[in-house]
């Protein structure tokens, strides 16, 4: 007896697409309601009326797909809610863009609801479509996404001594600490108190108040160096959207 099949709708954002077969297209959302989802489009290849030309990335998406055991999620359609389709214009915008979305669908890629990690995902798309610089909005979201996900790091104070302010601390990747001056006797990357102040701040915010979030030039530049050392000792190696160095691009 053939299996039961569920329709299931969620807000999205394209991640990637291929071609399958003849006429279909493999894609891959990042849904609100259940996280990753990989489904197939039917005729997407043949006939452009199918989806209405939704299938693109810089859009959010209302997207319904059907599901059965053992079966891979069928497409059935997909509506525009929001354009960010200035974000195609300024060459960076659309690598950063593309890093954002690679970079949740790596760190949240289990099925089940995703709310949060999408609406820092929206706010991103936002902001980089408003126009703030992409390696700022860059940060702010692996940030978000590194604290959302659990994987610290312990900003809170030197794992030495204690001190929650310094003039200036050494943080270690490896361990996810601070050291302060005093307290430092092993390698690390000098962080100004500045530093440590926004980056303690861009931890505790929320998908509401992290775009008003202003990241200072030169606390841009020291943090630049640290975070996505951070993001690729946790994960294992660099992500593609940026050429495999997330540290590339001015502020």
């Amino acid at each position: 007896m053939a299996g039961t099949r569920s329709f299931r709708s969620s807000r999205a954002f394209l991640v990637r697409a291929a071609d399958m077969g003849e006429t279909d297209r493999r894609l891959t959302f990042f849904t609100e309601a259940d996280g990753a989802l990989t489904a197939v489009a039917k005729a997407a290849r043949r006939s452009r009326k199918r989806f209405g030309g939704a299938l693109q990335k810089y859009f959010l998406l209302d997207v319904v797909w059907t599901e059965e055991p053992k079966r891979m999620p069928i497409l059935t359609s997909a509506s525009i809610l929001a354009s960010f389709w200035e974000i195609v214009a300024n060459w960076e915008r659309v690598r950063y863009a593309d890093y954002l979305l690679e970079l949740v669908s790596s760190l949240f890629p289990q099925a089940g609801p995703q709310s949060k990690a999408f609406a820092f995902l929206l706010a991103g798309f936002r902001s980089l479509s408003a126009g703030e610089s992409p390696v700022s909005v860059g940060r702010k979201a692996e940030a978000a996404f590194i604290a959302l996900g659990g994987w610290g790091p312990d900003l809170s104070a030197c794992r030495g001594c204690g001190r929650e302010e310094s003039r200036s601390f050494h943080f270690v990747v490896s361990e996810g600490r601070l050291y302060c001056g005093a307290c430092t006797g092993r390698a690390g990357n000098l962080l100004s108190l500045g530093a440590v102040r926004t980056w303690r701040a861009l931890q505790a915010s929320s998908p509401a108040t992290v775009g008003r979030i202003r990241i200072p030039e030169s606390v841009l530049e020291e943090l630049q160096t640290v975070i996505p050392k951070y993001l690729m000792w946790n994960f294992g190696g660099p992500f593609r959207s940026l050429g495999g160095d997330p540290t590339v691009g001015k502020p």
